[in-house]
């Protein structure tokens, strides 16, 4: 076994890692959406969270080892831009999938929170069922753009054109 090898296997780890989120997050978030207990859905949203944790960790892995794997397959960055171009937007599509996962998806998942806290007291706001409904589209909204996003970058990694 070489280094391009053990570069390979934690790329592919990291792809675990994001598929993982991906495949959780929506069962995750359709047990938040059926619960009708404040406290469950606040535990869903604990669940999401802590999932949610696991996401920093899987794009660091990628990065390092897509870094790994252009270095031992000979790849420049000038390359991303002629005759790897597959490569570059597959890199672009990760860069817009990682902002959707680190700024959109946590202010949400706080937004959602401080709701969820809200209607737990004694005197719930008014329109906190709208708002939460608002919040859970949102929601829905990041899940199918991660997967758009990821069905894109499967798809350029299979099919490099």
């Amino acid at each position: 076994m070489n280094w391009f090898h053990i570069s390979l296997f934690f790329h592919l780890l990291g792809v675990g890692m994001i598929f993982t989120l991906l495949f959780a997050g929506p069962i995750i978030e359709a047990n938040f959406r059926w619960e009708n207990d404040v406290r469950m859905k606040q535990h869903a949203a604990k669940m999401l969270r802590s999932v949610g944790l696991l996401s920093p960790f899987g794009a660091l892995v990628l990065i390092l080892s897509g870094i790994g794997n252009m270095i031992f397959l000979n790849i420049t960055v000038g390359d991303l831009f002629g005759s790897a171009g597959w490569l570059g937007l597959k890199l672009i599509l990760f860069i817009v999938l990682l902002g959707i996962g680190m700024v959109f998806s946590p202010k949400a998942a706080r937004q959602r929170a401080m709701l969820l806290d809200q209607m737990n007291q004694i005197n719930p706001p008014e329109d906190a069922n709208d708002r939460m409904e608002a919040l859970n589209s949102k929601q829905t909204t990041f899940f199918v753009a991660n997967w758009v996003l990821v069905v894109g970058i499967v798809l350029l990694t299979l099919f490099k054109p």
